[in-house]
């Protein structure tokens, strides 16, 4: 019986290298940036990231390489991770300079930037591309961006002359042109006036809430104002002035803030308007995006 156990257990170590070697994964780069775009695919981005920095490792010379660096980039774009993914995509513009895709890196970059709401970094790396890149489809599209860039700072007649600054050359211009006109109505959008709200909530607490349409926000502003104001009245009537100064000084926040909140609401009234007019305009995908269509805004393929 020893026997038998002795000898089955020999043939079984005499078989496991060929069973190992049966078994072993043999990985290409092929393989490798299928896989990415399968994790892409499914926006699982962190292990897109991990197969493709993968690709890089074990096969530096592939074709697939600069590629693959590029999407590395754009899967931390997408993931919202914009510090790596600015680093990435620079590293890659330096490594592929006046190829497109050192032309795309660059766009991605000030693409960073806007989407995470700075909108003066995002217009110096389109006007970067504009300057290493003429006459590209990646310059037209940043050109695009550009003049949404100027709209959406209330730049009207700016973003106007920057539409007006894409090539016929370009599968954009007529829609660019188009824009470039009704950029223009933006400065006839309804404003009201930060001063003015200000002044106003200065006279009567509550006027330049009401100024702005915040009737609710109007209506508590004057009765807290007021019972303050009447509350320190009664106190200083009836000789009680500690409470009538500790009222007196509470009422004055109350009524600086109602200054302050009036001009505040100004300014959000006017930016409100501004969205909604960007928003109304047409053909937004492919020139504008909040982050969500990014995938299908800058028409990759694989």
């Amino acid at each position: 019986m020893k026997k038998l156990i002795t000898v089955c257990a020999l043939a079984s170590l005499l078989a496991l290298p060929a069973l190992t070697r049966a078994d072993q994964i043999v990985l290409d780069s092929e393989k490798l940036f299928s896989f990415a775009r399968h994790f892409i695919e499914r926006q699982e981005y962190d292990r897109a990231v991990q197969e493709l920095e993968r690709l890089v490792y074990f096969f530096p010379e592939d074709a697939t390489v600069p590629e693959a660096r590029y999407l590395i980039g754009w899967s931390y774009f997408m993931d919202e991770r914009f510090e790596r993914a600015r680093k990435a995509l620079w590293e890659v513009h330096e490594d592929y300079r006046r190829q497109e895709l050192g032309a795309r890196a660059l766009f991605l970059v000030g693409e960073s930037y806007r989407v995470q709401g700075i909108p003066d970094e995002a217009a110096y790396y389109y006007r970067r591309v504009l300057s290493e890149y003429p006459g590209t489809e990646v310059a037209h599209n940043s050109q695009l961006r550009l003049g949404w860039t100027q709209m959406e700072a209330g730049n009207w007649e700016a973003a106007s002359d920057v539409f007006k600054g894409v090539p016929e050359s370009s599968e954009h211009h007529d829609e660019a042109l188009a824009l470039s006109q009704l950029s223009l109505q933006g400065a006839e959008i309804p404003t009201k006036s930060p001063a003015t709200a200000g002044i106003m909530a200065g006279v009567l607490p509550g006027l330049g809430h009401a100024y702005c349409n915040r009737y609710k926000d109007a209506a508590i502003s004057l009765i807290i104002n007021g019972l303050f104001t009447w509350a320190a009245f009664e106190a200083f009537d009836r000789d009680n002035e500690a409470l009538g100064t500790l009222l007196g000084v509470m009422e004055l926040g109350w009524y600086s803030g109602n200054v302050y909140s009036a001009i505040n609401c100004a300014h959000k009234h006017n930016l409100k308007a501004r969205e909604e007019f960007i928003r109304g305009l047409p053909s937004r995908l492919g020139f504008y995006s909040n982050g969500e269509d990014m995938g299908l805004a800058l028409h990759f393929e694989f």
